[in-house]
């Protein structure tokens, strides 16, 4: 049984699944396995990290899953975690790019009584390189950031298998990333970001996460809307609406859930010392903008329907 199993699920990702199989290969330890899952591809994905596990001599080291069909982020992960025996469960995306000593560094905050250990990333898009200041994120601090917005990559995850198995593993969402970081916040497990570079995380517009679809199903799904008013409830002593969801609603309901969520957030956040709560602070201001700015594309992308009905 290998300590650490990395998944990774692809779907039509021939032309970049290599640099993220024999990146993260070189960024294992040797007690380690990658496991990626070919959801459905209809182009030679699989035979793509077949050849790149070779490149490296570490062919052993890789598993090879299929799905007829495509199931979807969460379903493939939760296949792949049923497949798998290791103590320590890693992530990788199909389009990124795992950095040396990532996992060491990870299991390290693990072996210190952490249950999810994330690393700080690099994000390109294009020629553009622009590496996430390295700021670390404390397991409270991590959840302060959860209260405004997902502080991590999904794809620099190192957890506890015994922690994603009492959250019951993914829920099918739109994002199952921060859905499962809500629940183990509310479950008073241990988050935290190092400041190291663990990841070269690449954006491109074909992204699920970058198309407005997405956005909008993230944005109403009630799942998501449970598990942060669970976590709210936890964490400040109130239920409230993420900020997405806020800005989807009418005006006078949006006025009056926005007015309750700068009182509530803004008292919790004006205790935070220190850099981290000047931050904070400040990203709740402009979180207030955000609403406003988007309700308004949102009441002129309505418009726009209404006038060609």
């Amino acid at each position: 049984m290998p300590e650490i199993s990395v998944l990774l699920p692809a779907l039509d990702a021939a032309a970049t699944i290599a640099e993220a199989v024999t990146s993260t290969l070189r960024a294992l330890p040797a007690d380690a396995e990658l496991v990626v899952l070919d959801d459905g591809s209809t182009d030679d994905t699989a035979d793509c990290a077949t050849r790149a596990a070779d490149e490296v001599g570490r062919a052993q080291d890789l598993r090879i899953l299929r799905n007829p069909q495509p199931g979807g982020v969460a379903r493939a992960l939760n296949r792949m975690l049923a497949e798998t025996d290791s103590c320590l469960v890693g992530r990788m995306d199909a389009d990124d790019v795992s950095l040396r000593g990532r996992f060491t560094a990870c299991r390290r905050a693990i072996a210190a009584g952490d249950d999810f250990v994330f690393t700080q990333v690099v994000k390109t898009s294009g020629r553009r390189v622009r590496p996430n200041p390295p700021l670390t994120l404390t397991p409270s601090g991590f959840a302060d950031e959860l209260l405004l917005t997902n502080p991590v990559a999904h794809s620099s995850m190192l957890a506890t298998r015994a922690a994603i198995d009492t959250l019951g593993g993914y829920r099918e969402v739109p994002a199952e990333d921060y859905d499962l970081w809500l629940r183990a916040a509310t479950a008073d497990m241990r988050l935290r970001r190092l400041a190291r570079w663990g990841l070269v995380y690449r954006t491109h517009p074909n992204q699920l996460t970058a198309t407005q679809g997405w956005f909008g199903k993230s944005w109403r799904n009630p799942d998501q809307a449970g598990a942060y008013a669970d976590f709210t409830e936890h964490r400040l002593g109130k239920r409230l609406l993420r900020p997405v969801a806020i800005a989807a609603l009418p005006e006078a309901e949006r006025l009056a859930a926005m007015g309750d969520f700068r009182e509530v957030v803004g008292a919790h956040l004006a205790r935070v010392g220190g850099l981290h709560g000047i931050l904070l602070r400040r990203r709740l201001r402009r979180r207030m903008e955000w609403i406003t700015s988007a309700a308004g594309d949102t009441r002129a992308a309505e418009s726009r329907r209404r006038d060609q009905r």
